[in-house]
């Protein structure tokens, strides 16, 4: 039987305690490639999850830390057609250490239609209100297409499924992330590489 010291949580341990390892880091990397792993193509949407293993190679060999960062392309097609009507892109890289994610719009230059970035160092919880003001802009320039609110409703199941909590942690919020971007590899510490791959803020 232990002794009472043991059993009581609220006295010190006799013993060293090993340090509890921090799971968020793990959970991110497994969440990202789990989604990579799957591929929503059907009927007018087409999905292209792009798989983007980051390290920095300039040292002559890869060097940690050894990240995975992904792309999530996806195209809405006119059910007349088949033409591109919108284009939307996720990117995920721990280059983009912003607080929020960055939306930004353009021209998409081969489809020539509407195209939307969302850029950020993890997967959205949820869709960002421009992206679904944009899309609802984008419903109401193509109204013969009775099809195109599948397109957000099929984003919007995506990060759904993105955030589905991971046994054996699946009675935690699906907040359980890190706090902040993973760490980027820097140059070699050498007098000739020694800026780092992203700028400092500072």
């Amino acid at each position: 039987m232990l002794p009472p010291q043991l059993l009581n949580p609220n006295l010190l341990s006799p013993f060293p305690l090993p340090p509890i390892e921090d799971i968020r880091p793990y959970l991110w990397s497994q969440r990202l490639l789990t989604s990579l792993s799957v591929n929503q193509t059907r009927g007018q949407l087409v999905h292209c999850p792009y798989y983007k293993p980051f390290s920095s190679l300039d040292s002559g060999a890869p060097s940690p830390p050894f990240l995975a960062t992904a792309d999530h392309y996806f195209k809405w097609r006119s059910i007349y057609t088949n033409h591109t009507l919108a284009v939307i892109t996720f990117i995920v890289h721990p280059a983009y250490s912003q607080t929020n994610p960055i939306v930004t719009f353009d021209k998409h230059p081969i489809f020539f239609c509407e195209s939307c970035v969302v850029s950020w160092w993890d997967f959205p919880t949820a869709l960002p209100g421009e992206v679904i003001a944009w899309l609802e802009v984008q419903a109401e320039l193509y109204p013969q297409e009775e099809s195109f609110w599948l397109f957000t409703h099929t984003l919007a199941d995506f990060v759904d499924k993105f955030w589905k909590p991971v046994y054996p942690y699946n009675h935690h919020s699906p907040n359980l992330r890190p706090s902040h971007a993973p760490k980027l590899p820097l140059t070699p510490n050498h007098p000739s590489l020694t800026t780092p791959l992203v700028p400092s803020d500072k």
